[in-house]
């Protein structure tokens, strides 16, 4: 990881915009009989979601927030370790530690769990009347009042997935652009863990990437000075 000055290349950064309006193009396209259309992909009648509680799938949605949390953990410690020495590991400084944990707090924890899921109110694939359930299909950015709690407008395992995009700010700008969108791939497969548990609507997944990866790209520049 670089130190407290980040270059970020107007290239790279140019292929970043484009990888993220193609997300933006996507998102649009979900039009609810596209959403409905993806999430029966998944479904059998009589036996629901099949792959709802699979061993692999159970296991993304286990385990891969904690690991990714995890990793944010060790960058934390990394970085006490050396403030205490005088040395940093890994070039692990003050700045990328302050955007990897605004981040995390603005993009998955704000605006993700605090502000959309609680409140919009869409229910799960799995719960509603189209796939065995008792809920109203709600279309995507409709709010409604089909889900209580824990709700499926976005989907917050695909967005902490989407979260990891922000180590790529913090490479060299030779690695950056792979790193980014092996990330971005990353999160688009958890995302797709999720629709085909039945958890969560296509556009679920594609808001959240859009929404995850917007705040990593705009706090990059302002927090990781290019030199």
């Amino acid at each position: 990881m670089a130190g407290d000055a980040i270059p970020i290349s107007d290239r790279t950064h140019g292929v970043d915009v484009a990888l993220i309006a193609g997300i933006g193009v996507a998102l649009i396209c979900l039009v609810p009989d596209v959403d409905v259309a993806v999430s029966r992909l998944f479904f059998t009648a009589g036996d629901g979601f099949a792959w709802d509680h699979a061993g692999l799938m159970e296991f993304v949605r286990r385990a891969v927030p904690t690991m990714i949390l995890g990793s944010l953990l060790f960058c934390v410690l990394l970085w006490i370790a050396g403030a205490l020495t005088g040395e940093w590991i890994w070039n692990i400084s003050t700045r990328p530690i302050v955007y990897l944990l605004t981040t995390v707090l603005v993009g998955p924890g704000l605006l993700v769990e605090t502000v959309l899921k609680p409140h919009w109110g869409r229910p799960r694939p799995k719960d509603v009347t189209l796939f065995g359930g008792s809920a109203t299909y709600v279309p995507p950015f409709v709010i409604s009042d089909e889900c209580a709690r824990n709700c499926s407008f976005v989907s917050g395992h695909a967005a902490i997935a989407f979260w990891l995009t922000a180590y790529a700010f913090l490479l060299p700008a030779a690695w950056r652009t792979a790193a980014f969108r092996a990330t971005l791939a990353f999160g688009l497969a958890v995302g797709l863990v999720r629709v085909a548990q039945g958890a969560h609507f296509a556009s679920d997944v594609a808001s959240a990437g859009l929404m995850v990866v917007a705040v990593n790209m705009a706090l990059a520049r302002l927090v990781l000075k290019p030199r």
